[in-house]
């Protein structure tokens, strides 16, 4: 079993009031399959209904060391969300300062667009001004750990297939957990997760395993700052194993 952290950081959904027992059953095997990703031993972070920045999926699970969201969040720099600092961020360095123009061009985005930003995030401590006109962000300010987006549905493979693939424009994977489905749905929904490297559980027993897969660019470290923001306040409460 891990130290597995279950963190209730959202309002439930309108319609949502009680669960009937075929749902929470499917929400009893998500946490299962969170309990047994890759490296969940070493530290497991559990939300469930956590707004990405597209889409919220059932579970995310936070696979990692619980002290460096604790150290990113102790750093006394609000969350980094906004997309154009976000990327900023994303592309600094913290060894290496980097100017205005390395940093556009490591984003491949106007020079304007950067430096409009450029002293807020020094204000903020998100960037330290390490010589004139060089920057570079905190250690603690960084990707933390894995985000698994965990879609749980009794029906409609496609539809749970949609929206997993959604979150893959932030999360490292995705992991769908249906209810029995049809071998012939279950082969169709297996040969598209296999092709995705995500991950699913069909009646509670895993058919695929996930495989990370970062997104592309600047949503993975947005996502970050996002999931330390909605966990700071949970964060040492009861576990749920």
């Amino acid at each position: 079993m891990t130290n597995a952290l279950h963190i209730e950081t959202s309002t439930p959904r309108p319609g949502k009031r009680f669960e009937p027992t075929h749902e929470r059953r499917l929400h009893e095997a998500a946490l299962a399959a969170a309990e047994s990703l890759h490296g969940a031993q070493r530290g497991l972070v559990v939300v469930p209904e956590f707004a990405g920045s597209l889409g919220v999926p059932d579970f995310t699970a936070y696979v990692g060391p619980v002290t460096s969201l604790r150290a990113r969040q102790s750093l006394g720099v609000p969350p980094v969300v906004s997309d154009i600092d976000a990327g900023i961020l994303s592309v600094a360095l913290i060894n290496r300062g980097r100017n205005v123009n390395a940093l556009a061009s490591a984003l491949g985005w106007p020079t304007q667009t950067v430096a409009g930003r450029i002293r807020r995030l020094v204000a903020s401590g998100a960037l330290i001004e390490r010589s004139p006109g060089s920057f570079i962000r905190p250690a603690e300010l960084a990707v933390q750990g894995r985000l698994y987006a965990i879609e749980t549905k009794l029906q409609d493979w496609r539809k749970a297939l949609r929206q997993a693939r959604t979150y893959r424009t932030w999360a490292d994977a995705y992991v769908l957990v249906m209810s029995d489905i049809s071998n012939r749905g279950s082969n169709a929904l297996l040969a598209e997760v296999n092709q995705d490297r995500g991950g699913l559980v069909v009646d509670g027993r895993w058919l695929a395993r996930p495989r990370i897969e970062p997104p592309v660019g600047w949503r993975r470290f947005q996502a970050s700052e996002m999931f330390s923001s909605a966990t700071k306040a949970g964060l040492g409460g009861p576990t749920f194993t």
